[in-house]
């Protein structure tokens, strides 16, 4: 017999996968085609910077919410790697999209002390809202479905159209190529967690709530990257 959770979790990502941000918002699509100046990009970065540096704070509230130890322990893993970046062998993500920062002309500080955009503030605001204020599997739709379940497949082709437009190196573009493979497995730390709850139907309808509000803020921050950009 079919496992509902299965299905359930199956309809979130194809949500995702539809409307995600990554891979299908028009900035997105400039930048791929480097048709975004050095300026407009340091802009980009300066606000990408600033909620990656929020996340890992999410991935923790998350942690320190979930009573299964096995699953604890998966989301335990996301937290060291968001962290350290010990696992992948590279380094703190955070510290990995500096190196994309500087790679475009930006001191440390252009990123580590830039004000964020409104639609970034409402995002990063998000992230604790969703992962302490909301239920756990709430939580997890908006993190590790919504914002996670973007990444694979979309930032390794992104990695090197940023080598090839704005001259790049493999190791200024890392940020990307790690994500790619880190968040394949933090999604599915989700897929996992969602699927073995036991949800009802009013459950089910606010993990939908809440990865289509991830998915309208994410959008949202890309349009505000977008005008600042213009």
């Amino acid at each position: 017999m079919a496992n509902p959770g299965e299905s359930f979790v199956r309809d979130l990502f194809a949500m995702v996968k539809e409307r995600r941000s990554f891979g299908r918002h028009p900035l997105w699509g400039k930048i791929s085609e480097g048709k975004v100046s050095r300026e407009g990009m340091k802009t980009f970065a300066a606000q990408f910077f600033l909620q990656v540096r929020e996340f890992p704070r999410a991935v923790s509230a998350l942690h320190s919410r979930c009573y299964d130890a096995e699953e604890r322990l998966k989301l335990a893993e996301s937290l060291y790697e968001e962290e350290t970046g010990k696992i992948s062998g590279s380094a703190p993500h955070p510290e990995l999209f500096i190196r994309f920062g500087t790679g475009l002309g930006m001191e440390r500080g252009e990123l580590t002390d830039a004000t964020p955009l409104p639609s970034t503030a409402s995002l990063i605001d998000w992230f604790e809202l969703s992962t302490k204020d909301r239920s756990f599997a709430e939580g997890i739709g908006a993190i590790n479905v919504a914002a996670e379940g973007q990444v694979v497949t979309n930032f390794g082709p992104f990695a090197r159209a940023l080598e090839k437009h704005y001259g790049l190196s493999r190791d200024q573009v890392a940020f990307f190529d790690v994500h790619e493979l880190a968040d394949r497995d933090h999604s599915d730390v989700g897929d996992n967690i969602l699927s073995q709850m036991t949800l009802g139907e009013s459950d089910r309808t606010r993990i939908r709530v809440a990865v289509n509000r991830s998915l309208d803020l994410w959008w949202q921050f890309f349009d505000g990257i977008e005008r600042a950009c213009a």
